[in-house]
């Protein structure tokens, strides 16, 4: 019995290691990653603006979600609606491919360490039915601003500034309350949620699991 309660307590602590609470306290995130430097290599800044759109900065596109749509059914992923070049864009727009879909936050430090793996999927896998998407959610009051933060860590895949209805939808089509960050969906070809994955994983277990839906 006391073996088996030591195992819960540390599968219980690798879980706390590798994602971060809504509610816990702000983390401060070192001056490397969030200020620029004199160092760092300087990238031509594309801005383009519509009413509810924001297309920016160093190498990732970011845009704000405009509107929401709850699920169809159970595992049905919610339709998140975004403005792109001047014209509308959406989940199920894309529909036909398998997408992967992050939630995370600025303030996450496994949300940012496994940022380099998931630029390095959405590179190789480009030429396929396979789309990337990062949803930054519950941002909190004194955290880095997501344009702010992706002009010193620029990724290669669409980035949408999300927000709780978002979280709300996709919890609710899981079935599932969603607390923590980082928090990936596997989004099907057919728009079904087949994987929810809690917590940072490594780039092989990432593509592990989207090649079982990619093939």
């Amino acid at each position: 019995m006391k073996k088996y309660f030591l195992s819960f307590n540390f599968l219980f602590l690798l879980f706390i290691v590798a994602s971060c609470s809504k509610d816990a306290s702000e983390k401060e995130v070192s001056d490397k990653k969030y200020k620029d430097s004199k160092e760092s290599k300087t990238v031509e800044n594309k801005t383009t603006s519509t009413d509810n759109s924001v297309k920016t900065v160093s190498n990732t596109d970011l845009f704000i979600v405009e509107s929401v749509e709850k699920s169809a059914g159970k595992k049905v992923s919610p339709n998140v609606t975004w403005t792109e070049d001047g014209k509308k864009a959406s989940l199920n727009d894309l529909k036909g491919n398998v997408i992967l879909l992050n939630f995370w936050a600025t303030w996450c430090g496994p949300c940012i360490k496994e940022m380099p793996d998931l630029s390095s999927i959405s590179e190789e896998l480009k030429s396929k039915n396979f789309r990337m998407i990062g949803m930054n959610v519950f941002q909190q009051e004194k955290s880095a601003k997501v344009s702010d933060f992706l002009k010193t860590n620029p990724v290669k895949y669409t980035i949408l500034d999300g927000n709780q209805e978002v979280v709300d939808a996709f919890g609710e089509a899981t079935g599932e309350n969603i607390e923590a960050v980082p928090t990936t969906f596997i989004i099907d070809k057919n728009g079904k949620i087949a994987e929810t994955i809690i917590g940072s994983r490594k780039k092989d277990d990432f593509l592990k699991i989207i090649n079982k839906y990619l093939n």
